[in-house]
């Protein structure tokens, strides 16, 4: 409010002097500023979430075996729609015995020291304060439960798909996971089968992938992918061939072609017909694949050959096309001729 006078005059002489009090309001974005006429309002502040669920671990109950009470907190965990992670852990051998369980949500995040090429990374850490330690009695060789603190400081999920912890293979259904890469299975299919084999799973896609790859790499040990790609066509007998080229003093892969003995038998049975195209969705080598197809009498296709080359050029198909003539056992076999096929962008060979 600001008080200023309001004076009078009449005939040039003072005749009345008013007082007078009005609200004056400022700018909108000046400190502690009110507009006009609007109560002073609290600012909206989310109030912070408890949810306390140690009603649900204290237990009297006692285990012989660590991994077992552990077992039984984790599935008390589940039903509440969180997951358990062992912070701490020791058997009690060199160390105390002890058991540290917390929330997945413990703890905070920690960036990466390397920078990441997309910043919009997130984390589910939020320090959650929920805690359980577990104690051995040496009396009794029991472990046993306890509650440190059950307070979360965040909403429980209404599901567990998609949990790290809670969709973590069992020790079956890795040996499970390990057959069905060795068999080729898709990945799709390895995941349907193991939820039909246990409806509680909750392992997801991107889970499966990753064992996949763990499984490739333990598989590969101490060999170069090029070197493993070798010892598999060696093992299933296939025809290879490749060339290299020496850049910087490194020696690098330049092409490869490869073919299955059973396409090779079929080549030369029915030669009369090639289509060849080469694939412009690259690998992450950046070399394309060229695909060579046979046709049969009985108008059915058949792989005949694949090569990967470094470039889509002169060179690198007169290659490719040498090791192809390889394959025949006779010259007569060898096509005639050849057109564009339009619809496609690829080669048919043919006789003339």
């Amino acid at each position: 409010m600001v008080t200023f006078a309001v004076i009078i005059f009449t005939e040039g002489e003072i005749n009345e002097v008013v007082e007078v009090r009005r609200p004056v309001v400022l700018g909108l974005f000046a400190t502690a500023i009110v507009p006009s006429g609007q109560p002073r309002s609290p600012p909206n502040v989310p109030q912070p979430i408890e949810i306390d669920t140690s009603s649900h671990f204290a237990t009297d109950r006692e285990e012989n075996d660590r991994d077992e009470l552990i077992k039984w907190a984790r599935s008390v965990s589940q039903s509440l729609r969180f997951a358990i992670i062992v912070r701490r852990s020791d058997s009690g051998e060199k160390r105390k015995a002890q058991l540290v369980l917390e929330c997945e949500r413990s703890g905070k995040y920690v960036p990466a020291k390397k920078k990441l090429k997309s910043d919009t990374s997130g984390t589910r850490k939020c320090e959650c304060p929920f805690r359980l330690r577990g104690y051995y009695n040496k009396a009794t060789k029991l472990w046993r439960l306890t509650v440190v603190n059950g307070m979360h400081n965040h909403e429980l999920d209404k599901g567990l798909e998609g949990h790290l912890v809670a969709g973590r293979l069992k020790p079956q259904e890795k040996e499970f996971m390990d057959e069905m890469t060795r068999n080729a299975v898709a990945p799709k299919n390895i995941l349907s089968t193991l939820k039909e084999r246990d409806p509680e799973n909750k392992t997801s896609a991107k889970q499966v992938y990753n064992a996949r790859h763990r499984y490739r790499v333990k598989m590969r040990a101490s060999m170069t992918e090029m070197q493993h790609l070798c010892k598999k066509l060696d093992d299933n007998k296939y025809y290879y061939k490749y060339r290299t080229v020496v850049e910087d003093g490194v020696e690098h892969l330049q092409d490869i072609f490869f073919a299955h003995p059973r396409s090779i038998t079929l080549l030369n049975s029915f030669h009369t017909v090639l289509m060849m195209d080469s694939t412009y969705k690259t690998s992450k080598y950046k070399m394309p694949l060229f695909e060579i197809v046979g046709y049969t009498s009985t108008e059915k296709t058949f792989n005949v050959a694949f090569a990967w080359l470094s470039n889509e050029k002169e060179d690198n198909f007169i290659w490719a096309l040498q090791q192809l003539r390889c394959l025949l056992r006779r010259e007569t076999n060898l096509p005639k001729g050849y057109l564009p096929w339009r619809v496609t962008g690829s080669l048919c060979f043919g006789k003339a």
